[in-house]
């Protein structure tokens, strides 16, 4: 039943995809020519009927027919781009091999233009009205979760974001969870009779979010929730190790399985890399005024050096120079041991969130993340990227357990996930898992995602 509703769902939002491209098509000819029928009937035929083809493909394809829950609107415009790119280039590939090019190239980046505005447009506008109308209280769905101490971090999101609209029925679990689980929904025993709760309860998704998972006790799960209509989710970490990257490798004739914990893509890893070193410089160089501006209030606020630069540790060990601009006193360091006992983040790392040794601009350069703009040098040196695990002091390494090592696999960056989820107010070892979990699921995309909420963060002053 579900999955029939979610392919007629799908189906509808394919055509409007297809409408809005073919619309967009129509709205490029009247916009460059003056109207519309300057096509002969065949050729514009032709041209709308490959439109149609390659939209419905593509949405398919792409996943732009799919309304999903938690989808930010930076993949929602990734996705839109992604369409409206390829689209448009298979498009222009096919006129020329009909012999239809006399049209200009003008007419198919105009098209391109309007495709993705109006897509983006009207997804934006659907979703706005679903997270809407899901934190008044409508759409929801009602979740058990079976977990352990696996499970705070999802109810943490679950909290922070009630336009998913999902609500937690009950927590099922021995472990002491964070104090966010116990204000959502009531803490039940391990032991607890799961058949009969769903038939007592109102239940549409039971979620098991587990480290240690029994076979048996799975697939018991599954029958029960099979047989009574609910659906089953399950998360584990796992999870991250299925997915890495596995393949096989020959020495000689010799088949190795292989399985690396960092990505593998030597074109994607490339091309990271340039665009690093180009956004890097393009930074360098447009904002050097606001620099000039930072560095000034830094200098006429306190005494010291404008920068401030401290040895960082960087991909697989190697160690660097981090440059900041400064946003303490200068006598920082020797005023951290008398601070100790304030420390607000467990772990090896130390953070207060009204530090006394912050200056008034440095206060400011926090809260807008302006003080990481010196890191764009870093970057240009290949020593940081744009995207990536925030670069660890050398003392907070010698402290990691060795699961946390891993982080160091890729090359740091200036923002990550962690920067655009809350920071200080993240236990220590959630953080540490989110950094893995974003190198187990690298990707340009989802660099671009993580870019684009980076810039939300310092618009809303979010920093700390």
């Amino acid at each position: 039943m579900l999955k029939e509703k979610a392919r007629v769902i799908n189906g509808l939002l394919t055509l409007v995809d297809v409408l809005i491209a073919l619309i967009s098509f129509n709205l490029a000819l009247y916009f460059e020519f003056g109207r519309i029928s300057v096509l002969h009937q065949k050729d514009s035929v032709i041209l709308q009927l490959l439109i149609l083809i390659f939209w419905a493909l593509l949405s398919n394809g792409m996943g732009t027919n799919v309304m999903y829950r938690s989808r930010p609107f930076s993949v929602v415009l990734f996705n839109c781009l992604g369409v409206s790119f390829m689209g448009t280039l298979m498009l222009v590939v096919a006129a020329w091999s009909f012999n239809l090019f006399y049209l200009g190239i003008r007419l198919f980046l105009l098209f391109a233009a309007l495709t993705l505005v109006l897509t983006f447009w009207y997804k934006t506008l659907v979703y706005h009205f679903l997270k809407r109308a899901r934190k008044k209280g409508f759409n929801y769905l009602n979740i058990l979760i079976i977990g352990d101490k696996t499970a705070n971090g999802f109810l943490r999101q679950l909290q922070r974001h009630p336009e998913w609209g999902y609500r937690v029925s009950a927590i099922i679990s021995d472990e002491v969870l964070n104090q966010d689980a116990e204000e959502m929904a009531p803490l039940l025993p391990a032991d607890t009779d799961v058949e009969q709760l769903l038939r007592d309860k109102t239940i549409d998704e039971l979620l098991v979010c587990k480290e240690g998972l029994d076979p048996r006790e799975l697939e018991n799960l599954v029958e029960i929730c099979s047989e009574v209509g609910v659906v089953f989710r399950m998360y584990s970490p796992f999870f991250n190790m299925l997915a890495n990257k596995t393949f096989m490798h020959y020495f000689g004739t010799t088949p190795m399985l292989t399985i690396s914990s960092t990505p593998v893509n030597y074109l994607e890893l490339k091309t990271k890399e340039l665009f690093d070193r180009l956004f890097a410089a393009g930074v360098l160089v447009f904002l050097s005024p606001v620099f000039l501006s930072i560095a000034l209030a830094v200098k006429l606020d306190s005494k010291g050096p404008v920068f401030f630069s401290q040895k960082r540790v960087g991909l697989r060990g190697r160690r660097f120079l981090v440059h900041k601009f400064r946003t303490m006193v200068v006598n920082a360091e020797d005023l951290r041991k008398e601070l100790m006992d304030q420390n607000e983040m467990d772990g090896p790392v130390f953070k207060i969130t009204h530090d006394p040794r912050v200056t008034r601009v440095g206060r400011f350069l926090r809260k807008t993340s302006l003080d990481e703009l010196p890191q764009f040098f870093n970057v240009l040196m290949g020593e940081m990227s744009v995207v990536g695990p925030r670069p660890p002091l050398p003392d907070e390494v010698r402290e990691y357990e060795r699961w946390q090592l891993r982080r160091l696999s890729m090359k740091p960056g200036i923002t990550c996930i962690w920067q655009v989820s809350g920071r200080n107010n993240i236990p220590f070892e959630e953080w540490m898992r989110m950094d893995l979990e974003y190198i187990d699921n690298w990707s340009l995309k989802l660099d671009f995602v993580l870019f684009l909420k980076t810039i939300r963060t310092m618009v809303r002053g979010d920093g700390k």
